[in-house]
């Protein structure tokens, strides 16, 4: 009986879960780039976006329902050269929420995207977002 009980169990959350995965499957065929990070503690992640000749703005988000303290950093790239643009630090618990615009009105820019984790306690899984702003 408790092994019948276990499988449904098993059951229904899997079917959750890949219900789940579906719907964000749908959602995430919109964005331009999405990427799940995940950053060890005391570690940092830096996601490149190599946006050759893609002239226009768009608009970068990271969202994570971790424990802080989260470190949110956007940086602009040109050839070797790397200028950080926006940085802010999260120390929610549990709603991260990172908002920046990032405008490349000659395509001859790239984006890098860096989280950095201050949490010893465990690891921080971040969705990062971009999205082409309309009128490009």
């Amino acid at each position: 009986m408790k092994r019948l009980i276990c499988l449904m169990m098993l059951l229904s959350a899997t079917f959750v879960a890949v219900a789940v995965q579906v719907h964000a499957f749908e959602i995430r065929k919109d964005y331009l780039y999405y990427r799940d990070a995940n950053v060890p503690p005391f570690q940092k992640s830096r996601e490149f976006f190599d946006m050759p000749d893609r002239a226009g703005s768009y608009d970068v988000t990271m969202v994570s329902d971790n424990i802080g303290p989260l470190t949110f950093r956007m940086v602009r790239v040109r050839g070797d050269h790397e200028k950080t643009e926006v940085q802010r630090r999260s120390y929610d618990i549990g709603n991260h929420e990172f908002h920046a615009r990032f405008d490349n009105p000659a395509g001859k820019d790239d984006l890098i995207v860096e989280i950095a984790n201050s949490n010893p306690a465990g690891s921080a899984m971040v969705s990062v977002i971009v999205v082409e702003l309309p009128g490009n």
